[in-house]
């Protein structure tokens, strides 16, 4: 920016003379002065002294500006800053809430990046499918599924009637769609991934690169990629979008880079200066400031949208700060919107208020679950089996997660495969009725095999229990069998899997003989039996899938296993109290479990949190006042305080309990209170 006291001829001479220096400079350094950003203003509060004739910078036009930014500072024309004033707060938080920064390692060659989107069609050889490993009959199926669509569209209350597509393809948020995707850019993706160049693809976006020292050396590679493409893209029926495709040379050094355009379909596609890369934007020195702006700018006005909504309880706030500002890293302005504190009250002391997470305390649990779930992989699984690299230099996330988390004692963390049960597996039949007493009649209309199991969690222990009855109708229950086990240690199991291990267990005990006959487990835990209905990536899953074993199992004899709800505190079952009699017996002091039982992967999680709550402190030198208030803080006590109130009594609340309140000691000493 050029400063311009007096429009004469000798002030626009000097001007010009800056200009020249500057472009100068700019060849000498490699930099880049970018037209788009460059200002030329004449200050003064005379406007008989402006001038609008326009300056020459690199062949083109620069009319002056009225206003512009000077180190920070927006001012206009007449030395005035008003406009600034108000954008002050706006831009200062943007710049406050991106509060983490990933570390990139500086590339020593010129990368060129070609990005393309794909619009996938079946009209694909059948050879190249059947080259894949595909079974003919498959094919068929994939063929069938993908030809002859139809769609309609519904707004409000009217749907209009079905319409033929023009054209096969996959159906859009279908289960087989992306495990179609990956077969079908096979051919196009599968490549080597080294030193030289490399490619990856996401459902419909192909990303491929080279490297080498120049641009110009990595235009026959780009190009040699832009071919490939296309042929791949007659083989195969697909269409690449020119208007999505993106090319972009990455490169810290400004004489490495190229504006030289590429011909794409007749197209020319120049060069860009940034893209979008899994999600996220990169710029050509391979930063990504613009994503983290964008993402605080989604952050600011979520956090914005949840101040606005006076009439909420802070309990209700609080939820909705957890699904939408915490994400976007909004932190102080979320607790803000939570408690009404004023700007001027500390992060620590606004998030103790309203008794939120500290940004450390949820980047710790996160990393934590991602260590744990990666634990709880197979073997071999490829990022199971990876070798952590023991390099310093550069610690890629990986290996920092495993430094700070190698003594979290996880040996026996369960593994957790891709699918307890095969997709075309018939499911356990349950019965959880909404209303008690239905529930309750259900549970005693059990005839034939009835099985009550029941789980404790109490003195640092997690035991089982349950009885096996024969019923008939008229006569009185014959126990069979009763157990009780002691699992392991509350750091390890919950009364969830301690359930689910009661079930199984009756399920294992059953004979091989057993003919014609109907198995009823009856259970107190909803969460145990949801989870066995409809099984998943979960914690317990290793006991599931003995549960469909022995289900499995004793249906070869025609006998049909069912399970059923009952209230936990109902008194009128015998044997769901005496079930709950002995989950209690193995939970005593002198109860100790006779193995190491596996470690539950969402109580390792829970474990984790609590520990990471119990290390919550204000910082020193921070938050004296509200020491002296509340020596407890932060501490829960603050979440029953908050939670039964409004907005409004939240605000007055929260000035009381900071110190920063409208009438105070400042305004009494100035006679404005």
């Amino acid at each position: 920016m050029a400063l311009e006291l007096d429009p004469s001829e000798a002030n626009r001479v000097g001007i010009q003379a800056v200009v020249d220096r500057a472009l100068g400079w700019e060849r000498r350094s490699g930099a880049t002065f970018e037209e788009d950003k460059t200002v030329i203003i004449h200050f003064t509060r005379h406007p008989e002294r402006t001038d609008e004739s326009p300056y020459t910078i690199k062949g083109q036009a620069l009319i002056p500006k009225k206003s512009g930014e000077i180190l920070g500072l927006m001012m206009d024309s007449e030395l005035r800053y008003e406009e600034h004033i108000k954008e002050a707060a706006t831009r200062g938080l943007r710049a406050a809430m991106c509060l983490r920064r990933l570390k990139m390692l500086t590339p020593r060659m010129a990368r060129q990046l070609f990005v393309a989107t794909v619009a996938p069609t079946m009209d694909y050889p059948s050879n190249e499918r059947k080259a894949r490993g595909i079974p003919k009959k498959l094919i068929r199926w994939i063929d069938a599924f993908c030809s002859n669509r139809t769609t309609t569209i519904t707004v409000n209350d009217y749907t209009s009637g079905l319409r033929e597509l023009p054209q096969d393809g996959f159906p859009q948020r279908s289960p087989l769609s992306p495990i179609l995707l990956l077969f079908f850019n096979a051919a196009l993706v599968q490549s080597r991934i080294d030193s030289n160049g490399g490619s990856i693809a996401f459902v419909d976006n192909y990303s491929a690169w080279v490297t080498g020292p120049t641009a110009e050396e990595n235009r026959d590679g780009i190009q040699a990629i832009v071919d490939c493409a296309l042929a791949w893209e007659r083989r195969s029926g697909a269409t690449f979008k020119c208007d999505k495709t993106t090319i972009v040379h990455f490169t810290r050094v400004i004489d490495r880079t190229s504006r030289i355009p590429f011909t794409i379909k007749e197209d020319a596609i120049k060069p860009k200066r940034k893209a979008k890369i899994l999600g996220v934007i990169m710029d050509a020195k391979l930063r990504f400031k613009k994503h983290m702006a964008g993402a605080a700018t989604r952050g600011l006005s979520a956090a914005m949208c949840l101040r606005r909504l006076k009439l909420l309880f802070l309990q209700t706030a609080r939820q909705l700060l957890a699904a939408t500002v915490a994400p976007a890293m909004a932190q102080k302005m979320g607790a803000r919107a939570i408690t009404g504190a004023f700007r001027t009250v500390s992060t620590a002391v606004a998030e103790a208020e309203a008794s939120i997470q500290r940004v450390c305390e949820r980047h710790a649990q996160a990393g934590m679950r991602s260590y744990i779930n990666i634990q709880t992989l197979l073997k071999t699984h490829p990022l199971a089996s990876l070798n952590v690299s023991t390099s310093r230099k550069y610690m890629s996330p990986l290996r920092k997660l495993t430094l700070a988390h190698e003594g979290s004692n996880i040996e026996r963390i369960e593994t957790i495969q891709a699918y307890a049960v095969p997709l075309w597996h018939n499911h356990v039949s349950t019965v959880c009725e909404a209303d008690r007493e239905a529930a309750i009649a259900a549970a005693e209309n059990v005839s034939d095999i009835a099985i009550a199991t029941s789980a404790s969690g109490r003195r640092g222990l997690v035991g089982m229990g349950g009885t096996v009855a024969h019923r008939s109708f008229g006569q009185t229950d014959t126990v069979v069998a009763s157990y009780s086990v002691t699992l392991g240690s509350r750091d390890d199991q919950n009364p969830y899997t301690a359930e689910l291990e009661a079930i199984a267990m009756a399920l294992r005990c059953m004979p091989d003989g057993l003919q014609r006959r109907e198995l009823t487990v009856l259970s107190s835990s909803q969460w145990s039996l949801k989870a066995i209905a409809r099984p998943r990536q979960q914690s317990g899953q290793i006991t599931i899938r003995q549960i469909y074993k022995h289900i499995e199992r004793l249906g070869k004899g025609n006998n049909r296993v069912e399970m059923v709800w009952v209230p936990s505190q109902d008194d009128c079952l015998t044997m769901s109290c005496e079930a709950k009699r002995q989950a209690q017996k193995a939970t005593r002091a002198e109860c100790t479990p006779r193995s190491l039982p596996y470690q539950a992967c969402s109580m390792r999680t829970r474990l984790v949190a609590a520990q990471l709550h119990q290390q919550r402190r204000l910082p020193d030198r921070v938050g004296g006042y509200s020491k002296r208030i509340d020596r407890a803080l932060p501490g829960k006590h603050t979440q029953a305080l908050y939670d039964r109130l409004k907005r409004r009594e939240a605000d007055v609340l929260s000035q009381f309990r900071t110190g920063m309140a409208r009438i105070n000691g400042y305004l009494s000493k100035i006679g404005a209170a």
